[in-house]
């Protein structure tokens, strides 16, 4: 654990030393701020002083602006992770950090909860439109905390993900662009399982519709509903993709020596 936390730090140190957190940060909350002040004028316009309506109204938007949120991922996603591995590739300072005392694991892990530590305060940042969602009605609980939960699931799944393919390229654009085709490819897989389901069938569709991004989160968590399966799934994407992002930089180490 003390490798864990060493390369953590490590990281997060270099993250908040680097502007590009910033520039993302900015990005999205300016992308989501003018969404969001689009959707809270079209729901304005139809708003009634009954509470139910504006309850309804409330629930509605923060489905909207967060489904919005977790779709801008497939491109920053990557932003965040291209470097990780990347860069230490290309500077050579990978084989330099694989001599010291640990393993692939902690090294990978280390580097995984740094960037998710950085999303989830990027996320933070988004409460700031729960608040002005009160000015049109309160939100219930369960809504927020199911939506801001599988958004955090979902961002490190994504970060996961995109993780993979900065262990595999030493070009941080390269890395950047294979994961955003990544992320993008199991966001509309969902979309095509009608497609394949005409083709293959009703399982290929069912599969396929349950292998995408969206029927987990998007389909079911921003309607309030938290499932145990829903969970796993993102926890298994994380798994898979950390223990690819491992034997890669295993390998590396391994011919390094």
């Amino acid at each position: 654990m003390r490798a864990v936390w060493a390369v953590f730090k490590r990281e997060l140190a270099l993250f908040f030393r680097s502007p590009i957190i910033y520039v993302i940060a900015f990005a999205l909350m300016l992308l989501m701020g003018l969404v969001f002040s689009t959707i809270v004028a079209s729901y304005s316009a139809n708003n009634q002083s009954q509470f139910a309506q504006q309850l309804v109204t409330a629930n509605n938007a923060v489905g909207d602006y967060m489904g919005l949120f977790t779709f801008l991922l497939f491109i920053f996603a990557p932003l965040l992770t291209m470097r990780l591995l990347a860069e230490e590739q290309r500077e050579g300072t990978l084989e330099v950090l694989m001599t010291l005392p640990m393993n692939d694991w902690a090294f990978v892990i280390g580097k995984f909860l740094a960037v998710w530590a950085v999303f989830t305060f990027i996320e933070l940042l988004t409460l700031i439109y729960v608040v002005l969602l009160t000015a049109m009605g309160v939100p219930t609980a369960g809504m927020v905390f199911s939506a801001y939960f599988g958004a955090w699931l979902y961002g490190g799944a994504v970060l996961a993900l995109a993780l993979v393919w900065s262990a595999v390229s030493e070009d941080q654009l390269v890395a950047a662009f294979l994961g955003a085709a990544t992320i993008l490819v199991l966001y509309l897989a969902s979309s095509f399982s009608g497609l394949i389901g005409n083709t293959l069938g009703a399982g290929a569709a069912d599969f396929m519709r349950e292998v995408g991004l969206v029927v987990h989160y998007q389909a079911r968590m921003l309607s309030g509903l938290l499932q145990a399966h829903d969970v796993i799934y993102f926890v298994l994407i994380m798994g898979i993709s950390l223990f690819i992002t491992t034997l890669i930089v295993g390998s590396r180490r391994w011919r390094s020596n």
